[in-house]
């Protein structure tokens, strides 16, 4: 004879069951999603240092156009770009003074970058750092601004740029209703 509460004990037991499989489930798909993506490699305080200098480096590189551009050209690795500049000839012909639309040279400096940001990533780290062209001449101006979005790749020179992009500042619109001062 079956019992109400021998029906209700079958019942209670399917649905822990199918609980407990469904939790299975997700853990067994979460283990396979984490098999499929690459390991996020850790950074050694030396390798942020690294990543820093080569940042600093940039700025110096491409506002003096030292060794007529490719001290430039050599903080990127092998494919490395910034924009249309993919080879080394490229990148160098960017930073060579009198090659680009700006001056260069020993005393000119232009680049201004702060607030870097580093992160790990699968191909050895990412990093975004603000960026202010100023124009020191006659009268001080603000020729653009933004910020860089860089893919650092570890090589067997150390780290150098895989890719950098330049996004622009692009000014927001104000709130509606600003606060009231208090």
């Amino acid at each position: 004879m079956v019992t109400r509460e021998g029906v209700m004990l079958k019942w209670k037991t399917v649905i822990v069951m199918l609980s407990l499989g469904g939790v299975a489930l997700v853990a067994v798909q979460a283990q396979q999603r984490a098999a499929r993506t690459p390991p996020v490699p850790t950074l050694t305080p030396a390798d942020y240092l690294q990543i820093q200098q080569l940042v600093a480096r940039y700025s110096y590189a491409l506002d003096t156009g030292a060794n007529d551009g490719f001290d430039y050209a050599d903080l990127f690795a092998p494919g490395g770009g910034f924009g249309n500049a993919t080879t080394r000839d490229q990148l160098a012909a960017t930073a060579r003074p009198g090659g680009g639309h700006y001056p260069r040279g020993p005393q000119f400096v232009f680049h201004y970058t702060s607030n870097h940001v580093i992160e790990p990533s699968p191909e050895g780290a990412t990093g975004k750092v603000y960026v202010v062209e100023i124009d020191a001449g006659e009268k001080v101006l603000i020729e653009d601004g933004g910020h860089y979005e860089d893919v650092y790749v570890k090589t067997p020179q150390g780290w150098r740029f895989k890719s950098r992009s330049f996004i622009k500042t692009k000014p927001g619109t104000p709130p509606a209703n600003p606060r009231p001062p208090r």
